[in-house]
């Protein structure tokens, strides 16, 4: 092999070389955006579970007081049939 030929073929691995360690630079820039958007991920996945779990005590809060606001429009019926008779039954005002 003559020299110019050592010499190209030199020039020829480290442009490889070069292009090589961009691509590692490359992969390795990579993995940290993933590394970032996974620990990202990871925590909005923890924020759903426990909006998740806040929304199902909310319902059943919400289920508990609809049954007592059934309750209460129930006995407010009641006493405003019971105020109607006590009304009907007083003397006329004078």
């Amino acid at each position: 092999m003559t020299r110019a030929e050592i010499a190209a073929l030199t020039r020829r691995v480290d442009s490889q070389d070069e292009t090589l360690r961009a691509v590692a630079d490359t992969v390795v820039d990579v993995r940290e955006i993933v590394d970032g958007h996974t620990a990202t991920l990871t925590g909005h996945t923890a924020t759903l579970a426990e909006h998740t779990r806040l929304h199902g005590q909310h319902a059943a809060t919400l289920a508990e007081h609809t049954r007592l606001h059934g309750q209460h429009a129930a006995t407010l019926a009641e006493h405003t049939a019971m105020l109607r008779e006590i009304l009907r039954r007083l003397p006329p005002a004078s």
